[in-house]
């Protein structure tokens, strides 16, 4: 059987989406798969996919040359490059890996042996498409995927989950929640994020402090994962947890402002899109060139907490 390795996305969103393609690959071809992957995600793509895992440590020109050793030591056949970037096609050129297959994006074309063309980025159709062509597998639409089984946490178990943050920036950021927090007067509620999400969550946990656990920074990926496959529903940005909500099975409600959600719409069939179209969207920028955010302004906290009854009813 033909070792191969993959390299992953840096955003976790991304990888989480992979992870999802990659599970079906390995399923229908019986592949020898490992992943090369950014050192904060190695640990919770271990645990989600039970693949082997190679951090890509790169901070040093000595830390890059290590990873290359590490890669060359494996003699793996195939290397399947996901991120679009020339960094990640100059490194798959360096290992001299035989058969090296992604997107001939950002100028990389020449150090890859199967460059696929650029229009197969396209976000009018989902990324899991994409990651499906670079890895030789069949596409299947995200809303078929059945979610991976994960141990119950010991507490915090059927709540409700906010996921009020977004690397990203500003225009993936609505401000709605402390508003349907008060409009899901009948739900426990845990927030989850990193230390940067701490001002979105405090008015939050300001509005039901009786309702709402704050766990902002307090918990790994891998602890968080835990918490939102136990959710009732699970309500997010579009973001990596709530990509991460998706690859889990959790119900989750999914906002969308600069983004698309042709294009990144969570995984699962229990999904429900809190969207606007706006004549300026998607233009997937970081922040609002109009400086007016309309796009998530006029997503209503009462709209969205429609959609989640519609996913947990009150009765339940």
């Amino acid at each position: 059987m033909a070792k191969e390795l993959i390299i992953m996305p840096n955003w976790l969103g991304d990888c989480v989406l992979a992870l999802s393609v990659i599970h079906r690959k390995i399923t229908m071809q019986n592949a020898e798969v490992a992943l090369l992957v950014h050192p904060p995600l190695a640990d919770l793509c271990g645990r989600l996919s039970g693949l082997p895992v190679i951090p890509f440590t790169r901070k040093t020109w000595g830390e890059y040359r290590e990873t290359l050793s590490k890669v060359n030591k494996e003699r793996f056949e195939t290397l399947y490059v996901l991120p679009p970037s020339f960094s990640s096609g100059l490194f798959s050129f360096l290992t001299r890996i035989r058969k090296r297959r992604g997107i001939a994006s950002d100028g990389r074309a020449s150090l890859l042996t199967q460059a696929l063309p650029r229009t197969l980025r396209d976000a009018s159709r989902h990324l899991t498409y994409e990651y499906a062509m670079v890895l030789e597998t069949d596409f299947v639409p995200p809303e078929y995927w059945q979610g991976v089984k994960l141990d119950k946490p010991e507490t915090h178990a059927g709540r409700v989950v906010f996921c009020p943050g977004s690397k990203y920036g500003p225009a993936k950021r609505w401000k709605g929640f402390p508003k349907l927090a008060e409009l899901l007067v009948e739900k426990e509620i845990v927030v989850l994020g990193d230390g940067g999400d701490a001002d979105a969550a405090e008015p939050i946990e300001t509005v039901a402090p009786d309702r709402v656990i704050n766990l902002c920074g307090e918990t790994s990926l891998a602890e968080a994962a835990r918490i939102i496959s136990s959710a009732k529903v699970v309500v997010a940005n579009d973001s990596g947890l709530m990509h991460l909500a998706g690859y889990v099975g959790a119900p989750v409600v999914g906002i969308f402002g600069s983004t698309s959600p042709a294009w990144t719409r969570p995984l699962g069939g229990r999904v429900k899109i809190a969207h606007v179209k706006m004549g300026c969207s998607p233009c997937f920028k970081r922040t609002c060139k109009h400086r007016h955010l309309e796009c998530l302004a006029k997503i209503t906290p009462d709209s969205v907490a429609g959609l989640v009854h519609q996913l947990v009813p009150e009765r339940s």
